[in-house]
């Protein structure tokens, strides 16, 4: 094959547009297009990026991952699947553009009416779906954009009726009034999980309602208590005994109440005052407790978190902080506050608004997780250790798949967390007081209430004015994608069932994401796929951590410390960006980033181009090479090492390994390849070398293909791509060879180790590695020694004697490997008269340095006091001191 000449330097905006160009006209994206029979399928669901703006560093790391999965897959010769998509993300989209509206034209959503604001919504999210779009090929992701799918299209709104109507119809899906998370600025309902909690502090109020109410409180919401109902004890607790079962009417700010003393296992004896004041309207707690104890509710606080008319002629109409500050007032001047306090306090805010949250009681729509329904096994990727027909709840087959790892967190560790969530999950409310998202399938007229995928035909049927929760949609993502529901309308109703294409890529194989939306998503579509489609939704979670900045830091706004993935492409190119996302990141773990690491890796870039460049420009034709023989030391030493590395590379992947894998990679390409066998084959015989300098070029090339996809498409098409459709992309997974050879590994090794001995004596020196040098060896193995003799002498640029023991040099440079004794003559080499002076004035340097650190370190005020890594790094300079002082003597004895 002819060759074309690697230019002298790797230019990434000269190549990374072309190239992603080439591979999406390739077809290679979509599966069905991939060439050769395929029997095995991998699939992974890209987590969509909400559509409230451009792409940051959490999803250039998730791409980067994702994109190396996908195409070691598809280059492993599997039916490989990345499926894209985007979320409408309804609460954040709704309130930035309210936000944007507001400020630009001093209108808000109310304004514009539902329709109008609507259209504003799509046009923002059109345009962000764009931008992102974009950064995503930048980032060189292998995505098949023909499946492109959006959580509010309609493919996914018939996902949605259908889903919702399903559960409704088993009785997982329900209306009714609980006392739910109001966010009074954004004006909806939010999840558990979306709660923000800003650490403070906050007063803590000890009171009595009444003069003559024998039980004090303690709280930090004062306003609430003109709403309760009851006040809870521990059924153990003796200081409340006799009060327990009583009724106390009394007059509290204005508010006439009626307290019932109760007795629950709930309340925390050691809390406060070990009674708990019952509002059952404002607290999720609370209410369950009146569940219990059949208590009234009385609502005192609005959605706008106003004081309600049931508050009392006191606080009515006031903000909940308003009316604290005057019951506080009041408290004080009745004599009625016994104790104030300040403690540590986490207040619950709305995730989108900022606003602080209120317990209100609402008539929601939920998803019950404990309700009991009859398990629909899927016929053909069935849940291990469950029945058809068999009775079970949301939260055990949530459990039961994980638990049984038909599902596997990495890292396992997140498994706790996980379980620890479930145990804790109440029913999930799924609706929204919001206009942007999938409207609630329910229809009312009159008392009657219709629950169905489609709008009823008849006339009067007005449709719930709420939205889903965006996670009910998220949830059905890996199965809505990929063709659920294929549904007909029988005269028995709405049948859903599986399609083909679900058939070749469900379950899919991994689903990656970051662990911080572990609870909010992932949970959430096991929930759902085990519930419609009677199997899991993938075999593997993997949980990517957070990008922080050199120092550890969170990236924030306030820092000034965010770095932008499409300013560090634009620098430094998306391989090395990529590259830098994933050397060093291990899963459940956060990993540190900055410019100076990806420069770096931009220089590895230029490397692997530069031993590319190499090797093609010293051969007279490229060509991909089946099989090799070796010839030399050299030859066996660099095929066994590049056998074991294709091993160990190939099980990293698979093991989602992918820092090992890259540094295995890096290690061998720089280290063993380019400054060992590359500076061996310039004196070897080129006919026999450069077919195996081209046989592990080729296969290197494809081991890095999945980090650094562009950099190696660009080396590949210039030397061994053939044809148009010959793209490194869909090219076989390499094999190393049957080439291992542990014995010719440890005679270069030890030749290495020579060699490199030599040098730090040259460089000890300053000899400079242009002139040659005689070396002397010592050795009970003289017949290895001859063997690896010509190696040696090529790479030290030495002249190897072999002598006795007897034979010894006077005034040599001595290195001991082993039983194998260097010597190096310095007569002529150096001046030792000034090489003496020069090593004594370091030593004592070194030895007034050690006296200044011992002198601190033996003040045992200064230890005391001192930070601890202060003193630390103290002791390691003293311990690194004497060392270099050890090493100087010694330099010093051999002169």
């Amino acid at each position: 094959m002819s060759k074309s000449q690697l230019p002298k330097h790797y230019v990434p905006e000269e190549y990374e547009g072309r190239l992603y160009r080439e591979w999406e006209e390739s077809g290679f994206f979509n599966p069905d297009n991939l060439p050769g029979e395929r029997s095995e399928t991998f699939t992974i669901m890209l987590p969509p990026p909400n559509v409230t703006g451009t792409l940051h560093m959490g999803h250039a790391v998730m791409l980067a991952i994702e994109d190396a999965m996908t195409r070691f897959a598809r280059m492993q010769g599997k039916k490989t699947l990345w499926l894209p998509g985007t979320d409408h993300a309804a609460i954040a989209t709704e309130s930035k553009v309210d936000k944007i509206i507001r400020k630009e034209e001093g209108i808000s959503r109310h304004d514009l009416g539902r329709e109008k604001f609507l259209e504003r919504v799509a046009e923002f999210a059109q345009n962000s779906h764009d931008t992102i779009v974009g950064q995503m090929k930048r980032m060189g992701t292998s995505v098949d954009w023909s499946r492109e799918a959006y959580t509010l299209d309609e493919d996914r709104n018939i996902a949605v009726r259908t889903a919702f109507t399903r559960m409704y119809e088993d009785g997982l899906i329900y209306r009714g009034d609980k006392v739910v998370n109001w966010d009074p600025v954004g004006q909806t309902t939010i999840s558990d999980d979306e709660l923000v909690y800003k650490e403070g502090t906050a007063k803590f109020y000890t009171f009595t309602y009444s003069k003559d109410f024998p039980i004090a409180i303690s709280t930090t919401r004062p306003e609430t208590k003109v709403g309760d109902t009851a006040v809870a004890v521990h059924p153990s607790d003796k200081r409340y005994k006799d009060y327990i079962g009583k009724e106390f009417n009394v007059e509290f700010t204005g508010a006439s109440l009626t307290i019932r003393v109760i007795a629950d296992e709930a309340v925390d004896p050691e809390f406060g005052t070990g009674a708990l004041g019952v509002t059952p309207a404002h607290s999720v707690i609370d209410a369950e407790m009146a569940e219990r104890h059949d208590l009234p509710m009385v609502q005192v606080i609005d959605e706008t978190a106003h004081m309600t008319k049931e508050a009392g002629s006191l606080v009515e109409g006031l903000t909940t902080l308003e009316a604290r500050k005057k019951i506080v007032e009041w408290l004080e001047s009745e004599g009625l506050m016994q104790n104030v306090e300040e403690i540590s306090q986490n207040l619950s805010t709305a995730e989108r608004t900022g606003g602080v949250i209120e317990p209100l009681p609402k008539r929601q729509w939920f998803i019950d997780v404990n309700k009991e329904f009859a398990f629909k096994q899927s016929k053909r990727a069935s849940i291990d250790g469950l029945k058809d027909g068999q009775m079970v709840t949301l939260k055990e087959l949530m459990t039961h798949v994980v638990k049984t790892k038909q599902i596997k967190i990495l890292p396992e560790r997140f498994e706790k967390v996980y379980f620890h969530w479930i145990d804790n999950l109440r029913d999930w409310n799924i609706s929204r007081q919001i206009w942007f998202g999938h409207r609630v399938p329910a229809w009312y007229k009159n008392d009657e209430i219709r629950v169905e995928v489609d709008a009823p035909n008849e006339d009067g049927w007005t449709q719930d004015d709420d939205t889903l929760d965006t996670w009910f949609s998220a949830g059905l993502w890996t199965f809505s994608t990929i063709g659920w529901p294929s549904y007909a309308k029988a005269s028995e109703g709405l049948r859903p069932d599986i399609t083909d294409q679900n058939h070749k890529y469900h379950p899919t194989s991994v689903l990656e994401t970051g662990y911080d939306i572990l609870f909010f998503w992932v949970a959430r579509m096991i929930l759902m796929t085990t519930y419609h489609l009677g199997e899991i939704p993938f075999e593997t979670v993997y949980l990517h951590g957070l990008v922080r900045d050199g120092e550890g830091r969170k990236m924030s706004k306030s820092l000034d410390n965010i770095i932008n993935p499409l300013d560090m492409i634009e620098k430094f190119g998306a391989d090395a960006t990529r590259l830098s996302l994933m050397i060093g990141a291990t899963p459940g773990n956060d990993m540190k980033l900055s410019e100076e690491k990806i420069d770096g890796l931009r220089s590895f870039t230029n490397k692997l181009w530069n031993i590319s460049r190499f090797i093609i420009d010293r051969s007279e034709s490229v060509q991909k090479v089946d099989s090799v023989e070796p010839n030399t030391l050299a030859d066996r030493w660099i095929l066994s090492r590049f056998t074991k590395l294709v091993s160990s590379v190939t099980e990293n992947y698979e093991a989602y390994e992918f820092s090992a894998a890259a540094e295995s990679l890096r290690a061998f390409t720089w280290s063993e390849f380019a400054d060992w066998y590359l500076e061996m084959a310039k004196s070897q015989d080129a006919e026999t070398t450069n077919p195996i300098l081209l046989y592990v070029l080729e296969r290197l090339l494809k081991l890095w293909h999945p980090f650094m996809p562009f950099v190696t498409e660009a080396i590949w098409e210039q030397s061994f791509k053939d044809g148009n459709k010959d793209l490194l992309m869909i090219s076989n997974w390499p094999s190393g060879g049957d080439f291992s050879d542990d014995p010719s590994e440890k005679d270069f090794e030890l030749a290495k180790e020579m060699i490199t001995a030599i040098r730090n004596i040259r460089a000890q020196y300053t000899v400079p590695p242009k002139d040659s040098l005689s070396v002397h060896i010592v050795t009970k193995d003289e017949p290895k020694i001859e063997e690896l003799k010509n190696l040696i002498e090529n790479l030290a640029n030495v002249e190897l004697q072999l002598i006795s023991d007897s034979d010894k040099p006077e005034n040599a440079a001595r290195i001991a490997i082993g039983s194998i004794e260097i010597h190096i003559p310095l007569e002529g080499l150096i001046d030792a008269d000034k090489e003496r002076a020069r090593l004594e004035k370091e030593l004592e340097e070194k030895r007034i340095y050690i006296a200044s650190l011992d002198q601190k370190l033996s003040n045992a005020e200064f230890t005391k006091k001192a930070p601890s890594h202060v003193v630390d790094t103290m002791r390691k300079n003293k311990e690194d001191a004497e060392h270099a002082c050890e090493t100087l003597q010694s330099e010093l004895d051999r002169l």
